[in-house]
C-alpha cells in the first residue's frame, strides 16, 4: 500500500459505530418483536427424567382445548423426517428434535403443542399426559467409557471418539527429568452461557411455492440449513433464515436448528401457518446447549532443575451430554491453544469424548479452549505448589519469551507476537500483587483463608470448521467462509448483504469499513445488512416493511 492510499484506509480507525444509532433509539430488531397475521405459538412438553422409556403419550385433552390449533410428538416427525447428520465419523446416533422411544435427558422435548396465543400454549402443554418408565441415568462420562448400559443402543458404545494429540519426544524428558509431579485428577464443571434474549424461532412451511421460512436468532444460519435440509428432506435452497439483531448468543445460539426443525413442521401440521416458538429461561437453562464438561485423568509433568515444564502427558474425557449435535468439534478445536502461553515441546493428550444423561453441549464462549486453558493453569499452580516456587515466578519461568516471537506451537500453531512477562506484571501492578500477598499472609496468622491466583490465557478467536475433517475426512465442512453481495441502488447508496449474524461485534461498521476502503468511499455511504435473505412481504412485520426498496436491493440470492 502506498503512503497515499494509507491515509484513505478506513480499516483499523476508531470510528462511531453505525449500529448505535438506531440500537440506542430503540429501534433494533429482535426476533420476540416480529407479530405477523395468523401466528400461532408453540409450547414443548419436556421430560422430568434424565432417562426414561416413553410408554405413552395423550394429547387428547390438549388438543381438546379450544383454541389449540395441533399437537406434534416425535412418532409423528420421524416418518416425515430424516435423523439429523452427525459430524462425527460413522456415527449410528439417531438424534430427532422431538423424543420418540426414549427421554435421554431432563429437560427434553416429548410433545410440540401449538395454540392461537401463547398463554392457551401454555395451558395445553399442562394437559398433555406422558408416561415414563424411569430408567437408571448416566451421569458420568468416566462411568459411561466402562458403562455396559449403553445411551444409544443404535450407536453400541457411550464413545463418540477418541484421538490421540502427540508432538516431540515425550518419553526422553521424562527420563531425563530433574521432578516428575503426577497429577490424578482435574474436572471441568458443566456450565451454561445465559444471553439476555433467549432463543426465538418464528417458521412457516409454505405450501404454496414449498419454501421454508424462518426469522430467528440463530447466530449461525448456514451451519443450521445444512442439518435442517437433510433433516426435513427439503433442498437447501427453499430455506430461508433471517436472522437481524441478537441480544447476546456466547456462541449457544448456533444449536437451536431442533427446535426450528420443529417449529417449521408444526407449521406444515397446521396448514403453513407462521408458528413462533419463544424460549423461557427455565428452558434455556436446562436444555438449550451446556458448555462442555471436561474430566483430566494421569496427568505427568516433567521438569529441569529449573521448574521449566519439559513434557506432558494426560488423558482428557469429554463429555458431550444425550447427543453429539455439534460434537464431536469440541475434541479439537481445544488444540489451537495447545501449549497455551508456555514453551514445552514435547506432549501427549490422549482425547475421548462420551454421551451421558444431559443436556447437549454446544458453542459457549471460549468453546473448548476454555477448558483445557484451565488444565494448563491447573497443572502449572500444582507444580509451583509441589516445587515451592511462587506461583508468579512458576509462569515467568515457563511463558514464551517475547524475544521467540513469531513462535510456532508443537502442534504448527504461529503466535505472531505477544510479552507475557509484561502482562503479568502490569497485572500485578494494577491488583496490588505484593499487597495483597502480604494481607494473605497475616490472614492465615489469624486463621482466615484468603485466596489470590493467576490466570494466564489466550484465545485463537473462532474456531475453523475445516477441523472437522481431523475427526471426520468426509465432513462437508471445509472451513469458516462468508460471502457477500455488494450493490449499488438507484439512490447511489452501497448496500453490502452479509449472512453473518453479529452479537454485539460491529459488524455494520467494520464490513462498512472494508467496503469502503475497496471502492476508496466514506463509510458513511455504505448499508450493511446482516442475516440472511430478509423475509417475503408475507412474513414481514410493520417494522420490517420501513424501507423496502432498500431491502429489496440488499437481498442475498
Amino acid at each position: 500500500m502506498s503512503p497515499e492510499s494509507a491515509e484513505k484506509s478506513w480499516v483499523g480507525k476508531a470510528l462511531p459505530r453505525k449500529e448505535e444509532n438506531r440500537l440506542l433509539r430503540g429501534r433494533g430488531k429482535f426476533a420476540d418483536d416480529i407479530k405477523l397475521r395468523d401466528m400461532a405459538y408453540l409450547r414443548f412438553v419436556r421430560s422430568p427424567y434424565a432417562h426414561a422409556r416413553i410408554i405413552n403419550i395423550d394429547t387428547s385433552a390438549a388438543e381438546a382445548l379450544a383454541g389449540v390449533v395441533c399437537a406434534l410428538t416425535g412418532k409423528e416427525i420421524v416418518p416425515q423426517t430424516q435423523p439429523f447428520i452427525e459430524i462425527g465419523p460413522d456415527s449410528k446416533v439417531r438424534d430427532y428434535p422431538l423424543a420418540v422411544s426414549k427421554v435421554r435427558y431432563q429437560g427434553e422435548p416429548v410433545v410440540a403443542v401449538v395454540a392461537e396465543s401463547a398463554s392457551i400454549a401454555d395451558d395445553a402443554a399442562e394437559l398433555v399426559q406422558v408416561e415414563y418408565e424411569s430408567l437408571e441415568p448416566l451421569l458420568d462420562a468416566e462411568h459411561a467409557l466402562e458403562d455396559k448400559s449403553i445411551l444409544h443402543e443404535e450407536a453400541g458404545t457411550n464413545k463418540i471418539w477418541n484421538g490421540i494429540f502427540e508432538y516431540g519426544d515425550v518419553e526422553k524428558p521424562f527420563q531425563d527429568a530433574a521432578s516428575v509431579v503426577h497429577i490424578d485428577r482435574l474436572h471441568f464443571h458443566r456450565f451454561s452461557s445465559t444471553p439476555l434474549e433467549n432463543n426465538v424461532v418464528i417458521g412457516e412451511w409454505n405450501h404454496k411455492d414449498d419454501h421454508i421460512y424462518y426469522s430467528c436468532n440463530n447466530s449461525f444460519p448456514s451451519f443450521a440449513i445444512q442439518f435442517l435440509s437433510a433433516h426435513l428432506n427439503v433442498h437447501i435452497d427453499r430455506i430461508r433464515v433471517q436472522t437481524s439483531d441478537i441480544g447476546g448468543s456466547f456462541g449457544i445460539k448456533i444449536t437451536n436448528y431442533p427446535q426450528m426443525a420443529v417449529v417449521a413442521l408444526a407449521s406444515k401440521k397446521a396448514g403453513g401457518r407462521p408458528i413462533k416458538w419463544v424460549e423461557t429461561r427455565s428452558e434455556h437453562m436446562t436444555s438449550s446447549a451446556h458448555g462442555n464438561e471436561r474430566t483430566f485423568r494421569d496427568t505427568s509433568v516433567a521438569l529441569d532443575k529449573n521448574g521449566v515444564i519439559t513434557a506432558i502427558t494426560s488423558r482428557h474425557i469429554d463429555d458431550c451430554g444425550a447427543y453429539p449435535r455439534y460434537e464431536p468439534l469440541g475434541c479439537v478445536i481445544w488444540s489451537q491453544v495447545f501449549p497455551g502461553v508456555y514453551r514445552f515441546k514435547n506432549a501427549r493428550i490422549d482425547f475421548s469424548q462420551t454421551v451421558t444423561n444431559k443436556c447437549p453441549v454446544g458453542p459457549n464462549r471460549g468453546y473448548s479452549r476454555m477448558q483445557h486453558l484451565w488444565f494448563l493453569e491447573r497443572v502449572i499452580d500444582i507444580c509451583a505448589h509441589e516445587l515451592g516456587i511462587p506461583a508468579d515466578e512458576m509462569r515467568l519461568r515457563n511463558y514464551i519469551r517475547p524475544e521467540e516471537f513469531p513462535y510456532t506451537t508443537p502442534n504448527g500453531c504461529v503466535y505472531d507476537s505477544g510479552n507475557y512477562p509484561r502482562m503479568l506484571d502490569l497485572g500485578k501492578q494494577l491488583i496490588g500483587w505484593d499487597e495483597w500477598k502480604k494481607k494473605q499472609t497475616e490472614a492465615r496468622k489469624q486463621g482466615r483463608l484468603i485466596g489470590i491466583g493467576i490466570g494466564t490465557t489466550l484465545d485463537s478467536g473462532t474456531n475453523n470448521f475445516g477441523q472437522s475433517q481431523i475427526v471426520n475426512p468426509d465432513a462437508p465442512f471445509s472451513g469458516n467462509s462468508q460471502g457477500a453481495n455488494c450493490k449499488l441502488d438507484i439512490y447511489g447508496e452501497v448496500v453490502v448483504a452479509v449472512g453473518s449474524c453479529p452479537q454485539g461485534q460491529g459488524h455494520e461498521t467494520t464490513a462498512a469499513q472494508v467496503v469502503a476502503d475497496v471502492l476508496n468511499i466514506p463509510p458513511d455511504l455504505i448499508t450493511v445488512r446482516t442475516g440472511f435473505e430478509p423475509m417475503p412481504a408475507n412474513l414481514r412485520s410493520p417494522a420490517c416493511l420501513r424501507s423496502t426498496a432498500r431491502r429489496k436491493d440488499s437481498r442475498l440470492r
